[in-house]
């Protein structure tokens, strides 16, 4: 299977235009205000926005994707924004990817694929990988924007509440900040701008 996603998200990010490099979703900017800066765990990190953008704000990063396309662009980027010593990247299947190391702050956003998706377990190991009082970070669609794959499909589209007992996230371990579906604008390739769901989960790990 590893081969197979693989070759699916080489692909995507072969078709796309160009890399976007642009800012990383805005929840993340509100979290990090009160944040020290110290090793994150990107997972599904793409073409390396959200890395990139942690680097540039003096943070330590490990960011896995199954795409070397993706990583071979994001690789370039870091280089070119002067980020790159701060990176470190990995290519491997989020089904088989396993770390020995905790983090200060764990994120994945928009974990979704149309290929036999195992969301939950892979973002249940990430959440193992926060160490006590490290900030936990999760963001998925909701709801699809009209250009999507599949923008009526739901399957695989947790709700927050849904994602809080998908990743065992519950007191005494955990404190959930925020749970919950927030809205987001985006804009397609033709222009047309969308509003969006968001199933955020924001949680930090008991010290």
């Amino acid at each position: 299977m590893t081969g197979e996603a693989q070759a699916f998200w080489d692909g995507v990010y072969r078709r796309r235009d160009r890399p976007r490099h642009g800012e990383p979703h805005p929840y993340l900017r509100q979290v990090l205000s009160s944040v020290p800066p110290g090793h994150a765990l990107e997972l599904g990190c793409g073409d390396g926005t959200t890395a990139i953008w942690l680097a540039a704000h003096g943070w330590t990063v490990t960011a896995v994707d199954v795409s070397q396309v993706a990583l071979d662009a994001a690789t370039e980027h870091a280089l070119s924004a002067g980020v790159a010593s701060r990176i470190t990247w990995q290519q491997a299947d989020l089904r088989d990817w396993t770390t020995q190391e905790s983090f200060d702050l764990v994120t994945a956003f928009f974990l979704h694929t149309p290929l036999e998706p195992d969301a939950p377990a892979v973002l249940a190991r990430a959440a193992a990988a926060a160490r006590n009082g490290g900030t936990l970070l999760t963001v998925g669609h909701h709801t699809l924007p009209p250009w999507a794959w599949d923008p009526d499909g739901t399957d695989g589209l947790l709700s927050a509440s849904e994602l809080v007992t998908a990743l065992g996230v519950r007191e005494p371990d955990w404190q959930t900040v925020l749970a919950t579906e927030l809205p987001r604008t985006v804009t397609g390739r033709d222009g047309h701008a969308s509003t969006v769901l968001d199933a955020v989960l924001h949680a930090v790990r008991a010290s």
